[in-house]
């Protein structure tokens, strides 16, 4: 298919004209010389209002795919900044459960190292969390006479995650109890509860 504005039409016209009286002039030799190719079948001319309003149409056309394009853009940049704080707030949530066990741990730890009795399942829950703070614990236990009796610093769920820690490792259950037998003062609260 073949488009052509009016007056590009109309000046191929006229040199169509004057080329063909050339050409017939000659016609009859050129003819036998070569073919000639075919002019295409199908023509299609627009005057230039039609032609401006194609033309518009393709200008609105591109400018609603930039928009959806723009658009899209601004979903994608704000589906990646929700999917960041969410990680984030993963990240925080983590570090605030890190954070409490520590605390927890560190509690623990300074009833040992003052010589005072801790329940059972927060020597297990110390040893399991904090293997270097349990071990420095114990290597610096001062002796009491008169031992105080500690209240367990763990909450229900921890005591709960702790029971089935603890039933998963079987096998550090009776390593929690020798040491607490050797130092004197864990011994006698694991025997008495």
């Amino acid at each position: 298919m073949e488009l052509r504005a009016t007056r590009e039409l109309r000046r191929s016209e006229q040199l169509d004209k004057i080329l063909g009286k050339k050409e017939e002039a000659s016609d009859t030799s050129a003819k036998a010389r070569t073919p000639q190719p075919q002019e295409p079948a199908d023509k299609f001319t627009l005057s230039r209002q039609a032609l401006a309003f194609v033309d518009e149409q393709q200008r609105k056309l591109w400018d609603a795919a930039q928009e959806r394009g723009q658009g899209q853009a601004k979903q994608n940049q704000i589906s990646g900044m929700l999917d960041a704080m969410e990680t984030q707030k993963n990240e925080l949530d983590s570090m605030s459960k890190k954070l409490k066990m520590m605390n927890k741990c560190q509690k623990i730890a300074a009833a040992i190292m003052r010589g005072d009795r801790v329940p059972p399942e927060d020597l297990q829950y110390l040893m399991l969390h904090d293997k270097e703070g349990y071990k420095m614990a114990l290597a610096m236990r001062r002796p009491k006479k008169d031992p105080k009796e500690m209240k367990s610093v763990l909450d229900e769920e921890d005591k709960n995650g702790g029971s089935t820690e603890e039933t998963g490792d079987g096998g550090e259950t009776p390593s929690v109890s020798a040491p607490e037998a050797s130092s004197g003062g864990g011994g006698a609260s694991a025997s008495a509860e």
